[in-house]
């Protein structure tokens, strides 16, 4: 499908924010905005940006209402999710591909939101960016990790090579390779297989991370995408962390660590690969952009944007 590029950003525009997953509160959302408002932003927030039922942001009919409601708007030049959570798969059979493929604009979140993304890349073909939200700005991000975010949104030109600001990587195969940007959580990429939304790794970078996953579960879930041919389709891959699975390990219990489930996949696999890819649910996150050329370098732990993401 042909790749469309949204229009870079600027102080001054306006940003929708939506909740196409789980709720957040008020004071939350409202501390996780400051950011973009010191930027010089305005916000418009979706009708149900605060809704709650139960751990969805609201009824399946309303997120999707909103999200597609947001692109719709001329008065709006980017979306960004409030967080992730859990329910985007949910939304999938009520959104129309046509709304945002004739309303292009930046489209932004992580974890749960990778199902979103994933989705845009199958039906619409629209670059999109793994990238903070509202949530994770209720905390303070680093400046380093916070000039990434605003650079990828606002300057249409190659990101280049991303800094890892020293993170310790550890390389699993060496080498170089190219390729589109794919990939998210991995948890709703496992969860994509059969759906409308499958990953598409087909001569991909695909980056890889997680959060609160027991070693077997991270196991589990590589395996079921190496049964699905993902990774054999795929030029390289990054991995990020399974960050806090060791809460999920007992003492004296018999396990593997996510070192040993990565080695035993993906050094077999022969293509470029490295763990320690500063992205996800850590502190200073990476953003990436979805659908790009990029270059990884698995002997530095680095990955090179090589292609704009957004137009002027």
């Amino acid at each position: 499908m042909p790749r469309i590029k949204p229009r870079a950003i600027s102080p001054g525009d306006t940003i929708g924010v939506v909740s196409p997953s789980g709720p957040m509160t008020e004071a939350d959302l409202e501390k996780g905005l400051e950011p973009f408002r010191q930027r010089g932003y305005k916000i418009v927030l979706g009708e149900h940006v605060l809704a709650r039922r139960g751990y969805l942001a609201g009824t399946d009919e309303q997120r999707a209402r909103d999200l597609m409601a947001m692109f719709a708007r001329d008065d709006v030049d980017a979306v960004i999710c409030s967080r992730g959570g859990y329910g985007a798969a949910r939304i999938i059979p009520y959104l129309d591909p046509a709304v945002f493929r004739n309303h292009p604009k930046i489209f932004a979140g992580y974890s749960d939101i990778t199902v979103l993304h994933l989705w845009l890349q199958r039906h619409v073909g629209l670059v999109s960016f793994y990238a903070p939200m509202p949530i994770t700005m209720t905390r303070e991000i680093p400046a380093h990790a916070m000039e990434v975010f605003w650079r990828a949104l606002e300057q249409p030109e190659p990101l280049g090579e991303l800094p890892t600001w020293k993170a310790p990587y550890r390389t699993l195969v060496p080498g170089k390779a190219q390729g589109t940007l794919t990939g998210g959580c991995l948890c709703l990429m496992a969860d994509s297989i059969g759906t409308p939304y499958e990953i598409d790794t087909r001569n991909a970078i695909v980056f890889i991370e997680d959060v609160d996953e027991a070693p077997y579960r991270l196991d589990a879930m590589i395996n079921h995408l190496k049964l699905a041919g993902k990774w054999d389709a795929c030029r390289g891959i990054a991995f990020g962390e399974d960050t806090r699975w060791e809460q999920h390990v007992k003492e004296g219990e018999s396990n593997l660590t996510p070192d040993e489930i990565l080695d035993d996949y993906f050094k077999p696999l022969g293509k470029p690969a490295f763990a320690g890819f500063p992205f996800g649910h850590i502190k200073d996150p990476l953003t990436l952009p979805y659908g790009v050329l990029a270059e990884l370098d698995a002997e530095r732990g680095v990955v090179s944007v090589l292609e704009s993401a957004t137009v002027r």
